[in-house]
């Protein structure tokens, strides 16, 4: 991958010598290097005085290598780059969810500044909804369906912390992953109805050798349970048939998949940018296969693009 050598290439240098000293060392040096903001306003203040592009990469920590290609395709593409890491607590329709989320701060931190990123934003749940005063976007009928249906209120959480967060940074680039698929097409919406000047850059779904989507919540499965849920897009791929009824070939493999343990939520074919369901493949429009299971009290989300 074609990225800024010489930023990245200077930072790998410094990042190398010092773990040869001792990993503790080095942990707090990288934190050291890497420019770290708990405030917006001095972020803000900060970026002012940048010059060139901004990309922006917001996340919710709990760091995998699907977080850090994203990261490095803004550090080939931008300028500057910064990321975010917030939990956001508006985004939880499960107070469960939200409580078991991961947090591993110290090491996302390691993991972004090997990889090159110039900035990272962790802010306080104060800091962020300091202002309550957040337009709204429209973006029926995508909180209606899959994900909205079965999280009231996630997409609402999703698109105010969004607002807020693009206010801060300012970024002329902002970078997501397609394994969640439902949220990039929502967070298109807000960018046309509130942020037109930001271009959205919305990267493939980065998996295991196995074909599971990296997540963050892979990290509540046992081993076991990471092989079963690799399951999950090896039956994606079957369905890509274009020959085939969809809805038959669906049906088994929702019963493929509960053999296993996987308890499927919903499993379908939509026609997209809406997720309109449609019941057979048609090359002439741009669809999606999209799923949610559950395995071992973990809800996993996955889709393929046709």
């Amino acid at each position: 991958m074609n990225i800024r050598i010489t930023k990245l290439t200077k930072k790998n240098r410094i990042f190398k010598r010092i773990i040869s000293l001792t990993p503790l060392f080095a942990g707090n040096l990288a934190l050291a290097i890497l420019k770290i903001f708990h405030y917006r306003r001095t972020l803000t203040t900060h970026l002012a005085n940048k010059d060139g592009s901004i990309g922006f990469v917001p996340t919710m920590g709990a760091l995998h290598s699907g977080h850090i290609e994203l990261v490095k395709a803004s550090i080939k593409k931008c300028d500057t780059t910064v990321v975010s890491i917030f939990v956001n607590p508006k985004q939880f329709n499960n107070p469960v969810d939200l409580l078991k989320y991961p947090k591993t701060r110290e090491e996302d931190l390691k993991k972004l500044f090997a990889a090159g990123a110039d900035i990272v934003f962790l802010p306080q749940v104060e800091e962020v909804y300091s202002s309550e005063n957040i337009p709204e976007t429209h973006i029926t009928p995508l909180n209606l369906v899959f994900e909205g249906e079965k999280r009231p209120g996630h997409f609402k959480g999703v698109t105010d912390v969004l607002h807020l967060l693009f206010e801060i940074v300012q970024p002329n680039h902002v970078f997501f992953g397609l394994k969640d698929l439902q949220q990039c097409l929502v967070v298109e919406r807000l960018i046309a109805q509130h942020f037109p000047d930001i271009w959205q850059h919305n990267e493939a779904t980065a998996r295991e050798s196995s074909g599971l989507a990296m997540s963050s919540r892979n990290t509540r499965l046992s081993r076991h349970g990471k092989n079963t849920a690799s399951c999950i897009y090896k039956e994606l791929v079957k369905l890509n048939n274009p020959d085939a009824d969809f809805t038959v070939v669906a049906s088994l493999s929702i019963a493929n998949l509960l053999a296993l343990g996987i308890q499927t939520e919903y499993l379908n074919l939509v026609d997209l940018p809406n997720l309109v369901k449609n019941d057979s493949i048609n090359i002439k429009f741009k669809q999606a296969i999209v799923y949610a299971g559950f395995l071992e009290g973990v809800r996993l989300i996955d889709n393929l693009l046709i």
